[in-house]
């Protein structure tokens, strides 16, 4: 009768010490569920901020994106007609973001696209000029003058009147200083100060005219 009550005791006392063994275990596996859920809220929450900084990235760089086209579309209409207009395309290839310039004209027949490769010189400098003043004042370490050398050479010489009147409109929109070096002599019906560049003997002559 002993043996039996010492075999029971020895059994109580392995399914005491297995109970606490079990519910120190539940114990660690709440607490460790816990854990998960907090870092699972944590991360939720990560990813809702990143969600807003890239969508905030977003708006910031559609609003751009509208800027910069209403620039360049000003200048080719003004110079090529209304007809024409540009647009940024944003794209992601091989991991890395780009930016495509998209030219369109609207015609009877609908809308006609060509990208960079299907410009032609004029249209090309109309296009590249303002995208390089708005690039250029985007920078901080930039001032606000900029010297342009024969940035229009590829336009048609009876177009140069317009893209004469173009500057001095957005130079200033911009406010900024923008000095100009050109063989076209219909640049100086815009410009507020004319100087000629002449060489007497090797020698560069300035003068104000």
């Amino acid at each position: 009768m002993q043996k039996i009550i010492d075999l029971y005791g020895v059994k109580m006392k392995s399914f005491q010490e297995r109970k606490i063994k079990n519910e120190l275990v539940l114990s660690v596996i709440e607490s460790n569920k816990k854990k998960i859920e907090i870092s699972a809220d944590e991360l939720k929450i990560s990813q809702d901020a990143l969600q807003f900084l890239e969508d905030l990235a977003n708006n910031r760089r559609n609003s751009m994106k509208g800027k910069i086209e209403a620039v360049i579309t000003e200048a080719l209409a003004l110079v090529y007609g209304p007809e024409y207009s540009v647009e940024l395309i944003y794209d992601i290839k091989n991991n890395r973001s780009f930016l495509d310039i998209e030219l369109i004209k609207q015609t009877a027949n609908g809308e006609i696209r060509r990208n960079m490769s299907g410009f032609g010189g004029g249209v090309a400098d109309c296009i590249s000029v303002p995208l390089r003043l708005l690039v250029l004042l985007g920078s901080k370490q930039t001032g606000r003058i900029c010297i342009l050398d024969e940035c229009y050479k590829h336009v048609d010489p009876e177009r140069i009147e317009f893209v004469s009147k173009f500057i001095k409109e957005i130079a200033k929109k911009l406010k900024i200083q923008i000095i100009i070096c050109s063989h076209h002599s219909a640049m100086k019906d815009s410009a507020d100060v004319v100087y000629e560049i002449s060489d007497n003997n090797g020698e560069s002559v300035l003068k104000e005219l």
